[in-house]
């Protein structure tokens, strides 16, 4: 089975581990697992047929095109790094014509393998690993929070502190909504299925943009949770990331600001 399903597969919840009572326990992708589990996986699944590496693809779905939409950043025998653009989705889905995924498994004989994702919208640093190995410790590296990351945004409005920390957990409440726990929010049903989130924060610059006070700042998660930057600086800071149509008031088609600037591993 192909990492990017098994990954697509995880996410929905769709894998599950047998215990010795017959009892099944829904697996997540930071789930351990061991020699002699029974895991059970959906029997509808239809696989893609395989076809040669030559005739993948559609006609723009070439080596070049690849390059042009993932410039390498950095590359060896392990891992490679690649500037994700804006709109490009790290994996596959409805609706979706290229992944970074696709991208890189339909036009290589290399098998790449995600280690870690970037919003749709989010720019920057994407690590992919090149063997099983590499990916085995990198994912346990983004899991552990080994590897730091430094982010640069663009918020609409400035904080009223130039730096700080955000210890505020988040709440998935559904595929495209994280809400914050916030004080109205203390029913324990709530704060059972909420997850600490930790951002740390550094106003670099603040101007004004068409008489909208802006800022550009760095931003570091302690923590990995889904879209915490943009629920954080737009919950807590009250300031939105620039054309996040999702988290701010404002209404666009343009790009949201939020860039992976530097990624350190050890």
């Amino acid at each position: 089975m192909a990492p990017s399903l098994l990954f697509k597969l995880l996410r929905k919840r769709s894998v599950a581990h047998i215990d010795a009572d017959g009892k099944r326990h829904r697996l997540h992708g930071s789930t351990r697992v061991h020699t002699g589990m029974e895991i059970q996986i959906p029997t509808n699944i239809v696989l893609p047929q395989s076809t040669p590496i030559s005739t993948r693809g559609s006609v723009t779905s070439t080596p070049q095109f690849v390059q042009r939409q993932l410039p390498v950043l950095f590359d060896n025998q392990a891992l490679s790094v690649f500037q994700k653009p804006s709109g490009l989705p790290c994996q596959g889905g409805s609706k979706v014509t290229y992944s970074v995924d696709s991208l890189l498994n339909n036009n290589s004989t290399e098998q790449f393998r995600l280690v870690h994702r970037l919003d749709r919208g989010t720019t920057g640093a994407l690590v992919v690993a090149k063997t099983r190995l590499a990916a085995a410790r990198l994912a346990a590296a983004f899991r552990d929070h080994e590897i730091s990351k430094t982010y640069i945004a663009v918020l609409r409005g400035v904080p009223d502190m130039p730096h700080g920390t955000i210890n505020c957990p988040l709440l998935n409440t559904g595929p495209t909504v994280i809400s914050l726990i916030n004080n109205n929010l203390h029913e324990e049903k709530y704060a059972a299925k909420a997850k600490s989130a930790i951002t740390k924060y550094r106003v670099l610059k603040s101007g004004s943009l068409d008489n909208t006070r802006i800022c550009v700042v760095a931003l570091n998660i302690l923590t990995g949770r889904k879209h915490q930057i943009r629920a954080h600086c737009a919950h807590v800071l009250k300031c939105p990331v620039l054309n996040d149509s999702k988290y701010g008031s404002e209404s666009t088609t343009g790009s949201i600001h939020l860039h992976l600037s530097e990624i350190t591993i050890p």
